[in-house]
């Protein structure tokens, strides 16, 4: 589920902009909503790019299937997939809201060229119980605005992605 999760947030990504910005922070997540019978109840993609507001998104409920790993019918269960990008210095922290529980982080280090391509990435940091899938393969794939007034032989661009999965359980009255 993992994976799809962040698959999904790449390819919304792809289609909510050409490309991503390599000059400014930015971050996106999806959350979906887990009933406690293990079901997708509700999905949301929110970008800091987008002027408007939250977009459903679809869930495959095999996939979710479990992932809230209780059974009582009055538990929902959020996991959020995010995904924030910082430009230069190292990133801001991974702070989380009061009741989110970190589940996994990444931190990638970017090149990123003249043409918007990742040149080079480097996993800088993990924290959680599990590392999200979320990769330097995957991050190699995603294209970032072209600089025009660099040239080819510049220096690439530096840039971090911070990648986090977490969830916040709440019980229903």
């Amino acid at each position: 589920m993992i994976k799809l999760a962040l698959l999904a947030l790449a390819a919304a990504s792809a289609t909510s902009s050409p490309a991503l910005m390599s000059s400014a922070p930015w971050w996106e997540k999806v959350t979906i909503t887990i009933a406690g019978d293990g079901n997708p109840q509700s999905c949301r993609y929110e970008s800091s790019r987008r002027a408007q507001s939250a977009q459903s998104c679809e869930v495959d409920s095999g996939a979710a299937t479990g992932a809230g790993g209780h059974s009582a019918s009055d538990l929902l269960t959020r996991i959020t997939f995010e995904r924030r990008f910082s430009p230069g210095a190292a990133p801001a922290s991974g702070a989380l809201e009061p009741g989110d529980k970190l589940i996994g982080q990444q931190v990638l280090a970017l090149a990123i060229d003249s043409r918007g391509a990742v040149s080079g990435c480097k996993v800088v940091a993990t924290s959680g119980e599990m590392t999200p899938e979320y990769g330097c393969d995957d991050a190699s794939a995603e294209r970032f605005e072209a600089s025009a007034k660099r040239s080819a032989a510049a220096e690439p661009k530096r840039g971090y992605m911070t990648v986090l999965v977490y969830g916040h359980e709440e019980h229903v009255v």
